[in-house]
């Protein structure tokens, strides 16, 4: 019988994330992303997993017996409709070796995601200023010059002007999954700009990242571990371990991957204000903030149909 694997991977979803900061967002709402892409680096399979401190993630204890089946980058746009074929090609499950059983899959990508925006969005503020936002291509202006996008981008989290009206242009935009601690850890982690060339902005931000996630209710599999970003780690990856949901075991028939993707609630766009309180002032100083939302993948792993035979 043909035996069909699930894996429900989550390779960022905000519920795993707890955001706080002195200049707290009072406003924020998801959205539907037309562009999100990421670059894939290296997936490996596991015979089997333990845990430890996360920053060791790339050690065995992690992914017993690590076998890479996908390494290189490779750039796909998730929202399109031939990302699975995109995505899927960049394996080489042959590579198993036969009658070895698999539990675990980890996965490396890039911590930088290009999103756009379906429309604008209006992240609720009472306020109004941020009614229509939408993503604008990244410059280094908006980091405040200097080093700009490619030495603050993790940071520093930019500011957008909001749009007029419902009219407004999304454009692709970079965001990257900024410097962060592990949950319980103090201290501030990054800057926030409130203006859209960073001559304001507040330094008492932080993501705290839970190494496992803890409330992703909803979800058949989520991630075991995850690397967490610290600017202590010099490093352009983030790690995640998943738990296949079943074991594979690999046979005479070579699997075939087949991956599906939702970019549903993909962005989350929120209101970041230098007045700092309720969001309920109408004093012109609300700007876009955006962040990376919830993204689904659905891969399956299953043994290739054998040909009939002629008669």
């Amino acid at each position: 019988m043909k035996k069909i694997f699930n894996l429900i991977l989550s390779i960022l979803i905000i519920n795993s994330l707890n955001f706080q900061s002195t200049y707290a967002y009072d406003n924020e709402e998801y959205a539907n992303a037309s562009v999100l892409k990421i670059t894939m680096r290296k997936v490996e399979l596991c015979t089997g997993f333990q845990t430890g401190d996360f920053d060791d993630i790339l050690t065995d204890a992690f992914c017993n017996n690590a076998v890479v089946i996908g390494t290189g980058d490779k750039v796909v746009d998730i929202a399109s409709v031939e990302a699975g074929l995109a995505a899927a090609s960049y394996g080489q499950p042959t590579l198993l070796p036969l009658g070895e059983t698999y539990t675990h899959l980890r996965v490396t990508i890039d911590k930088k995601f290009t999103l756009k925006s379906d429309g604008t969005v209006d992240t609720g503020s009472p306020s109004n200023d941020t009614d229509f936002c939408a993503t604008k291509t990244t410059t280094d202006a908006m980091y405040g010059g200097g080093t700009g996008e490619a030495g603050k981008k993790y940071t520093h989290k930019t500011a957008i002007t909001p749009g007029a009206d419902a009219n407004a242009v999304a454009e692709e935009m970079d965001l990257y999954w900024v410097n962060g601690k592990q949950k319980g850890e103090a201290g501030s982690t990054f800057a926030h700009c409130l203006n859209s060339d960073c001559s304001q902005g507040n330094t008492n931000w932080n993501w705290e990242y839970d190494g496992v996630a803890a409330d992703l209710s909803g979800l058949a599999n989520t991630h075991v571990a995850m690397s967490i970003p610290r600017a202590s780690v010099t490093t352009d990856d983030i790690v995640l371990v998943y738990e296949l949901s079943s074991p594979y075991t690999v046979t005479m028939k070579p699997p075939s991957i087949d991956i599906a993707f939702s970019t549903q609630d993909g962005i989350l766009a929120a209101e970041a204000s230098n007045s700092e309180g309720s969001g309920t002032a109408v004093g012109g100083d609300g700007m876009c903030a955006f962040s990376i939302g919830k993204v689904f993948v659905k891969i399956t792993i299953k043994n290739k149909r054998s040909r009939g035979a002629w008669r």
